[in-house]
């Protein structure tokens, strides 16, 4: 995020139990667009296979641990204990906003109450988080695609990634799979949470025909590129240029130059550049001819209509004569 004169304040609360540790240093970026990181955190079991995947990389990360004992049916509590600090957060009044990185929709409530008072609220899951929390966000992140983008830019694999279940007793399966019986549900219960379906992920190609619509539908001959990017995180959940294998919105647009036109100008700080976009002017004209015919067209059955309308009434004039 570039420097402004009050940068926002950002907690990001991970569920641990929930949340694989390969996408720590990505939810940091992530969350570092909407300005500095205040409070990092994460909640999990002390038992949880999963968290103890973090235990390398919390320390690399700058990540507080919150970690919880289980106190009954080796059922984890942590998600009672990041709902209890995300609260104590809030009336302090010192953050802005609270980036909540889970793919369990027990927190969608926790979200509505962050931004009923205010707070901006940015989640962070995998794609099979499901709709209900990704709505009740004011953005949300696809951790998995994102991740995905960044290891095929990368094939070299981070050594804080490796197996760390190596000597602990447990068996050669990657911590980060893991399951603690009683912890996650069980085949088929997770469909009938509250929450409803998973997030939908749009095909490029209907990104592309919303994005030629929406030019279509408004006044103006050029677009700001970010208020598109804007226009699309509000009509697809998750959406993301990395999607689709493309590093950011203007990569994306450029890779389709049939069919849109980009244009870079220097904004009037005379520092930051400022990308318009708009679709190719053979594809306008296109368009614009293709109007001007429905438009005569209808004028031309209009006259004939009249002209039958006319004949009928001279011949009944006639009649009666």
């Amino acid at each position: 995020m570039k420097g402004t004169e009050m940068e926002k304040q950002i907690a990001i609360l991970i569920d641990g139990d929930n949340i694989s540790a390969k996408y720590a240093e990505y939810i940091k970026e992530e969350a570092m667009e909407y300005g500095s990181v205040k409070i990092f955190r994460l909640y999990g079991s002390v038992n949880s296979q999963t968290v103890k995947a973090w235990y390398k990389v919390m320390p690399l990360q700058g990540i507080v641990p919150m970690l919880q004992i289980s106190y009954a049916g080796g059922k984890s509590i942590a998600d009672q204990a990041l709902t209890i600090d995300a609260m104590d957060l809030l009336y302090t009044g010192e953050i802005d906003c609270f980036c909540i990185a889970s793919s369990d929709c027990d927190f969608t409530k926790l979200v509505y109450r962050l931004k009923e008072a205010g707070k901006t609220v940015i989640g962070m899951g995998e794609k099979k988080t499901k709709e209900a929390l990704a709505k009740a966000c004011d953005e949300f992140k696809i951790l998995d695609l994102i991740y995905k983008d960044a290891r095929e830019s990368d094939r070299e694999e981070p050594e804080l990634l490796q197996d760390v279940s190596a000597g602990s007793g447990e068996t050669g399966e990657p911590a980060e799979n893991q399951v603690i019986s009683g912890q996650m549900p069980q085949a088929g219960e997770e469909e009938a949470e509250a929450g409803g379906r998973e997030l939908d992920i749009p095909s490029e190609e209907e990104v592309l025909a919303y994005i030629d619509n929406y030019l279509d539908s408004v006044e103006e001959d050029k677009i700001n590129l970010a208020d598109i990017g804007r226009v699309l995180k509000q009509k697809y959940l998750g959406f993301d240029p990395r999607n689709y294998g493309h590093r950011s919105m203007t990569k994306m647009i450029k890779k389709h130059s049939q069919h849109f036109q980009v244009e870079t100008q220097t904004a009037k700080d005379g520092v930051h550049r400022i990308v318009y976009i708009s679709r190719k002017e053979d594809r306008r004209e296109a368009a614009g001819q293709s109007g001007a015919k429905s438009g005569a067209r209808s004028s031309r059955g209009g006259s004939r209509s009249g002209n039958r309308t006319n004949n009928k009434n001279g011949n009944k004039k006639s009649g009666r004569r």
